[in-house]
């Protein structure tokens, strides 16, 4: 990954972070959709990799790729163990907490800790790069998981397609 490339994704993540912790209305699509085409991005990256060629180690690549997964999808359950799930406005809502910005400030460092240990063991820096999506939309799907489990739990409709904007300007917030 170039730096660019990491710049907008931590940028990503950080505006996401912030818009999360003052709070949003939960709307399923958005908890579904955004990890399911991170996921597919990245396993059509992964896709465009010549595994065959001279120089890679498909074992080494894939168990890094795979331990990868595993802890993104650990770390996406823990962290939604720790968002705050209510009914607001007749609705959902969800807002990240102190600790699950902390579980993602560590789950970061876990993950270029992970990064650096690949390249210690030889796996491939393209794989690397191109299985950053798939890690990260596997994160979020461990978190919508148990966020989605909690949300159906309280009883509440999710929200309605557009109640994010209606949120933001007070508007369409009827009880």
């Amino acid at each position: 990954m170039n730096l660019t490339t990491a710049l907008i994704v931590l940028a990503v993540i950080v505006l996401l972070m912030i818009r999360r912790y003052a709070g949003e209305p939960l709307e399923a699509r958005r908890l579904v959709v955004p990890p399911l085409i991170l996921i597919a991005l990245g396993g059509l990256a992964l896709s465009k990799i010549d595994f065959t060629a001279a120089g890679h180690h498909a074992v080494i690549d894939g168990v890094v790729l795979g331990a990868s997964a595993l802890v993104a999808v650990l770390g996406g359950i823990v962290r939604g163990l720790t968002v705050k799930v209510f009914v607001q406005h007749g609705h959902v809502w969800y807002r990240y907490t102190l600790l699950t910005i902390a579980i993602w400030a560590g789950l970061i460092v876990l993950r270029i800790g992970q990064s650096l240990a690949g390249h210690a063991l030889g796996a491939d820096s393209d794989v690397l790069s191109a299985g950053v999506a798939l890690v990260a939309g596997l994160s979020f799907l461990g978190e919508a998981a148990i966020v989605g489990r909690r949300a159906i739990a309280t009883g509440a409709p999710f929200a309605p397609r557009g109640a994010r904007k209606a949120a933001r300007s007070g508007a369409g917030l009827g009880q």
